[in-house]
């Protein structure tokens, strides 16, 4: 670790510039390359420059500090890092030098009490528990354990430090924690290497059958590959604390976000000290080169830097060549022929981008070669790549020049949309994620000089703004349903839309704006609001001089981290660099840039390329030119603070997200300072201004779902929540002491829910009727409140409810019997009451799963333990295949004999279900049950036996003549993430008498509630569950237009199902009462079971749902489809009219 931050002077420090700033500048980057280098004289004279220059900053003296550690000259260190912590106490990373200090010199209480007094940063809690893991005293382990966690808070994506916690677990003999670790590694992570997969599932098949000694072996096996992987080493870096005097060992820079003053050397804003210096050939880049023509910045081995990918003409060879370097410790190493990438593009690129296309974690290579052809790379994940072009199918990409990967279907993985010049239309490659892509077109124009992404009218979509060559342009609004209108006309954008593209929040107010760089004027248009643009005559006014260069391209950077988005824009005439001074115009600060490519000649195809390659904070600027690549070192850029935002989606048992949240909206507030940008690469850059960090950090990701951090970190990996958006209605009822959870209804409604993509690219939906179904309440869950039955009815996900019918039936039965009914998941439609009444429950003779471990110690009781065992695949709701063997007995089969299974699904989503129409790898397999034949082989009895309808839910599957054989075992098989709670095989007493009485409502009212804290009932395997006495009136969801029941009375909505109905939003709740009285008592030795009637609709606001984000077209009980059939309308009577005028009044404030 080096400090390598740009110097400040604190506030009250001696009050003036050092004579030279530059000098100043250059004796810090000095000492910190000859540290790189392990060069330590040079190094201490270098700092030693910086103490004279700066006395009153601590920087110099922390790396001078570190230079004499390094040599093994203790007492010369301690007394310089005893004056940067005198300068800077709080300071996190002088900290960490000193306490490393203390630990070599074996004054370890020292070291603990320095690092107690900084606790909260994830380097000093990681330093900490090293420091308790060295001992072995019970305390101390309990404090490493707890340390450990506290850094997964922290950086919960840290491979390196979720390992170490397996480890400890497993020494400690906790099974089922080293599990829960593991798999949740396996669902950040990206895949892993080959050579480890086999050693991580026998350590899990062993950790949970809880053979703990037998785990250790392949744990041990598992942990050697992974730690010698870039990403683990990577994660590693991320959190641990300076090493001893090792020369030569590489030094790690780091952002100076909390350790320079908040006011420093220069005021806020100014770019006096930046320079952009070119260091191309101290970078080992080859000196003098020949045109480039392709550039693309990307991190493809994971660790933590991102590689230059180029492609430059060959004098040898008469051709463009293509080649990757590997950036490593702010030097480049060829790796072209290493990785496969120089012999797979045989005539180079015009083009390329970096993206994961297969969502695998690794950044892939996608490039247009010089024969006009496309070519996809997949990052094997071990260094190398291998061409699958002709299986993913993007060969043919008609002459393009450019392409964006970028989920336009919001379906989790990464489409790839490429412009070309001349006859060729805007083309869309989606993405099956099954290394397949299917061809599209997007509009017709042709002609495309550029195209960029955003989403500019705020509706959570992806929309494509597309310039043409002749100066016109596009904008694409992403309608849903994979469909696009042309919005031009009404945006307000004029006729000059041609040229390079860079979107941005240029007035960070919160829309995204769009700037072109023509060759005859650039344009600034401001978005005023939900897509609706106005030129902007000062800004252009100020950027008027950018034309001369006959722009190519263009890129958003924030050079000076003032939290300003600035611009680079390069043409066939140079290069010009301008300044956004946060006023609504820009300064040209071009002369920051280096002379000699200013107003060089540049080719057609100039490309610029943003990145922090030094990883000190600010942003470096890469060039491709006629005279091949440039690496421009930003110097002095960081003396303002930054932070780097990078986004990390759930590798499995997700499938919501791309890898990286590519498209996703950022927004970040720190004191005065607003900003939003959109996630186009791996990292995501704010500068912060004097703020040491941001407030708050928002997050919408791709599948429109928000997140909120407060006080994230100096640099934040946000990770994607596992969050239940969309499940149904939730039931709350009085038992006497509280309104407790009790289970999700109209679960059977599947309202504009997709479920295939058809022929020609259309959209299949789900049967659009009514759920009606019959829920069990059990009685004690049920109590009398004033002489009322009470039920809450929440509407607490993102989701629209339409509740058109209650009816709650009290049924009596003997003590000796229950009563239960079938709440298997069956299409929406009318349904027929059936009581069951089992009898003489038996459970099952044995129970394992399909690797023969034992699960029916899960089976024996309701008690919220599961049958956990399961695999998780890329998407949520779908697992590896399983298998639950169940030893019925020699009763089953009998006629009247029934197998009782209780349990809950976790489903899949509506974009989901589009991305899983699109490839054949994965598909849905529903529950079947099979017996043992005469052969003694599996056959399956029962096709499919359904799903639980939700959370807790109980089927019954007749058993009847359903075994050839004595052999009364069956095998229940499914790919669904199923969880089963109880099993049992019972008898049903049909002849048993009930006493039915039905109740009506007596009253009901709408009103606003909020949201309930969610937990997971039973454990991490347990369903979602919700504490009702604990709820937040601020909404987690984006706002669902259109309008809404008003609050108040409305029992006449709930007494018999007529498509007039209570429309519930979000954070919404119905209190529905029925008479108890009107049931009665039941009689001696009886008890009481309740069944609760519901009709009615739920559509999820999921992206992908049929006008998901709107409570219109409404849904009625003669509905053929959804959308609308042709001819099909909402009921025009004047009493369903009427309705409407009086009840559906409320429209939510938009958030």
């Amino acid at each position: 670790m080096a400090l390598g931050a740009a110097c400040a002077l604190a506030a009250n420090g001696c009050g003036s510039e050092p004579a030279d700033t530059q000098e100043l500048l250059n004796a810090n980057f000095l000492g910190l390359s000859d540290l790189q280098k392990g060069q330590l004289p040079q190094a201490e004279e270098q700092f030693k420059k910086v103490v004279a220059l700066a006395p009153r900053d601590p920087l110099g003296y922390a790396n001078l500090g570190l230079t004499y550690l390094r040599g093994g000259r203790y007492a010369e260190a301690e007394a310089q890092l005893r004056r940067a912590r005198r300068l800077s106490p709080a300071s996190p990373e002088v900290g960490l030098i000193t306490a490393k200090l203390y630990a070599l010199t074996g004054r370890e209480a020292e070291a603990r009490q320095t690092l107690e007094e900084l606790r909260g940063d994830a380097k000093v809690l990681y330093a900490l528990a090293e420091l308790d893991g060295a001992t072995s005293d019970s305390a101390a382990v309990r404090r490493y354990e707890r340390r450990l966690r506290e850094v997964l808070v922290a950086a919960p994506a840290n491979l390196a430090v979720r390992l170490k916690l397996v480890a400890f677990f497993v020494r400690q003999g906790l099974a089922d924690s080293a599990v829960q670790q593991l798999e949740e590694l396996r669902r950040l992570r990206s895949e892993l290497p080959k050579e480890a997969q086999p050693h991580l599932d026998a350590t899990l098949q062993t950790l949970r059958a809880n053979r703990i000694a037998e785990a250790r072996g392949p744990l041990d096996r598992f942990l050697h590959i992974m730690e010698l992987t870039a990403p683990y080493q990577a994660s590693l870096d991320e959190v641990k604390w300076v090493d001893g005097p090792i020369v030569g060992r590489p030094v790690l820079t780091f952002k100076p976000s909390t350790l320079i003053q908040a006011r420093g050397l220069f005021p806020m804003g100014s770019t006096s000290s930046v320079r952009f210096v070119d260091v191309t050939s101290d970078a080992g880049f080859p000196v003098p080169a020949t045109a480039a023509s392709a550039l693309a910045v990307g991190d493809y081995d994971g660790d933590g830097t991102d590689d230059v990918f180029v492609s430059v003409s060959s004098a040898d060879q008469r051709r463009s060549v293509a080649r990757l370097y590997r950036v490593q410790g702010g030097y480049v190493v060829d790796v072209s022929e290493r990785t496969g990438v120089s012999t797979s593009l045989p005539a180079g690129a015009v083009y390329a981008t970096f993206a994961d296309f297969d969502n695998d974690g690794w950044l892939d290579l996608f490039a247009i070669g010089g024969d006009a052809h496309g070519y996809l790379l997949r990052n094997t994940g071990g260094g190398t790549f291998e061409d699958v072009t002709a299986s993913a199918r993007v060969a043919d990409v008609g002459g393009a020049h450019s392409a964006t990967f970028i989920d336009l279907d919001h379906d989790g993985d990464l489409d790839l949309f490429v412009v070309g010049y001349g006859g060729m239309m805007n083309r869309v490659y989606r993405n099956n994620l099954d290394g397949t892509f299917t061809g599209a077109w997007i509009g017709s124009a042709t002609g495309a000089r550029d195209a960029a992404i955003g989403d500019f009218d705020s509706d959570g979509r992806i929309d494509l703004f597309v310039a043409r060559e002749n100066g016109a342009g596009v904008l694409y609004r992403n309608a849903g349903l994979q469909r696009f209108a042309d919005v031009t006309a009404e945006s307000g954008l004029g006729a000059n839309l041609g040229g390079a593209i860079a979107v941005g929040d240029f007035n960070n107010d919160g829309w995204l704006d769009i700037f072109l760089a023509s060759q005859t004027r650039p344009e600034l248009w401001r978005n005023s609001g939900k897509g609706a643009f106005t030129s902007d005559r000062a800004a252009v006014a100020s950027i008027q001089g950018a034309s001369r260069l006959e722009p190519r391209t263009v890129e958003i950077l924030d050079y000076d981290n003032d939290g300003w988005q600035d611009l680079v824009v390069a043409g066939r005439r140079g290069v010009a660099l301008l300044h956004n001074d946060g006023r609504g115009t820009f300064e040209d600060r071009t002369s920051l840039l280096p002379a000699t490519l200013r107003s060089a000649r540049w080719l057609a195809s100039a490309r610029i390329a943003v990145s922090d390659i030094d990883r000190d904070g600010d942003r470096d600027i890469f060039v491709a030119d006629s005279a091949g690549v440039h690496l421009l070192r930003n110097d002095g850029g960081n003396a303002n603070l930054a932070m780097d935002v990078q986004l990390v989606g759930l590798r499995t048992g997700g499938g919501k997200n791309n890898t990286f949240g590519i498209g996703a909206k950022v927004e970040v507030r720190a004191g005065a300072i607003y900003q939003t940008r959109v996630v186009t690469g791996r990292i995501t850059h704010f500068g912060l201004g004097p703020h040491l960090k941001a407030d708050v950090v928002r997050v919408e990701w791709t599948n429109g779902v928000p997140e909120t951090i407060y006080f994230p970190g100096t640099d934040q990996d946000i990770l994607e929540l596992e969050r239940l958006k969309g499940s149904c209605a939730f039931l709350y009822t009085w038992d006497g002491k509280e309104f407790r959870f009790v289970t999700d209804v109209m679960w059977r409604s599947a309202l504009g829910m997709p479920v295939g993509i058809m022929g020609g690219g259309s959209t299949a939906y789900a049967p659009a009727g009514a759920s009606q179904e019959y829920l069990r309440i059990p009685g004690e869950a049920l109590q009398p409140r004033n002489g009322r039955y009470v039920l809450q009815f929440t509407e607490e996900l993102w989701e629209t409810a339409y509740l058109d019918e209650i009816r709650l039936l009290a049924v009596d039965h003997p003590d000796s019997v229950e009563v239960f009914v079938d709440e298997r998941f069956v299409p929406p439609g009318p349904v027929q009451l059936r009581l069951f009444k089992p009898v003489r429950w038996r459970p099952p003779l044995s129970a394992t799963d399909g690797l023969g471990n034992d699960v029916l110690a899960a089976l024996r009781e309701r008690d919220d333990v599961y049958v956990s065992n399961l695999t998780p695949l890329r998407y949520q709701g779908l697992v590896e295949p399983h298998d639950l063997v169940l030893d019925l007995g020699e009763d089953a089969g009998r006629p009247g004999t029934f197998l009782f299974l209780r349990g809950w699904i976790y489903p899949t989503d509506a974009s989901i279900n589009v991305a899983l129409s699109q490839q054949e790898r994965v598909k849905a397999m529903m529950p079947t049950l099979e017996v043992r034949n005469t052969r003694g082989q599996w056959e399956t009895a029962v096709a499919s036996i359904g799903f639980p309808s939700g959370k807790d839910k109980t089927i019954v599957i007749d058993l009847a003549a359903k075994f050839p054989t004595k052999d009364h075992r069956v095998r229940i098989r499914t790919n669904m993430q199923i969880y089963w709670d109880h099993a049992f095989v019972a008898s049903d007493a049909s002849a048993s008498s009930v006493r039915t009485t039905a109740l009506t409502p007596v009253s009901a009212n709408l009103h606003p509630r909020g949201f309930s804290r969610m937990y997971r009932r039973g454990g991490r395997y347990g369903p979602h569950w919700f504490a009702y006495a604990d709820v937040t009136k601020e909404s987690p969801w984006r706002t669902i237009e259109g309008a809404f029941t008003r609050f108040g009375e409305v029992l006449p909505l709930l007494r018999s199902a007529d498509d007039m109905y209570v429309v519930m939003a979000p954070g919404d709740e119905t209190t529905v009462e029925f008479d108890a009285a009107a049931a009665g008592n039941p009689p001696p030795g009886w008890k009481r079971t309740f069944l609760l009637y519901t009709d009615g609709w739920i559509k999820d606001a999921d992206l992908n749902t049929a006008f998901g984000n709107s409570v219109e077209p409404l849904p009625f009980h003669a509905i053929r489809q959804y959308p609308y059939a042709s001819g099909e309308s909402y009921p025009t009577d004047s009493a369903h009219q009427r309705y409407l005028r009086e009840y559906n009044t409320r429209t939510p404030a938009r958030r």
